[in-house]
């Protein structure tokens, strides 16, 4: 109950978030949890903001560790799919330089939701739990 109470606590504070994330300031991504390392139930962690842009490209961020300026959580493109781990902001920046339909956008109506309750991770974590034996 208590973990429900602050993931609406936590999307009513950045609905605000309505644009673009080359526009969105230190203290709009320090309301992301802290980064950890401390992934061992892949498919647990909450998403708390989605980014996507017109080329179909999308990131759904986790944690946030402003040291470092490193998010984990999940990415996908067309070119290598879907992976999860860190991505440091300067990648997701390096999109907006690119301009137009590269503009990575935040998510304005994005319900914080475990990564596997989101329909394109589902299969993504499921094999990320039960890898094939390929030996």
């Amino acid at each position: 109950m208590k973990d429900e109470l602050n993931r609406e606590d936590y999307a009513s504070e950045i609905k605000d978030m309505s644009r673009k994330f080359s526009d969105l300031k230190p203290s709009d991504l320090a309301k992301l949890p802290g980064l950890t390392y401390d992934h061992a139930c892949i498919g647990e962690e909450i998403i708390y903001m989605h980014l996507f842009n017109k080329k179909n490209m999308h990131w759904y961020l986790a944690e946030y560790g402003p040291i470092g300026r490193k998010f984990f959580g999940f990415f996908e493109n067309k070119v290598d799919g879907l992976t999860s781990g860190q991505c440091n902001i300067d990648e997701i920046l390096y999109w907006a330089k690119k301009g137009g339909a590269w503009e990575p956008m935040v998510d304005e109506d994005w319900k914080p939701m475990t990564a596997k309750d989101i329909p394109i991770l589902t299969e993504y974590v499921k094999l990320m739990i039960c890898q094939p034996d390929l030996a």
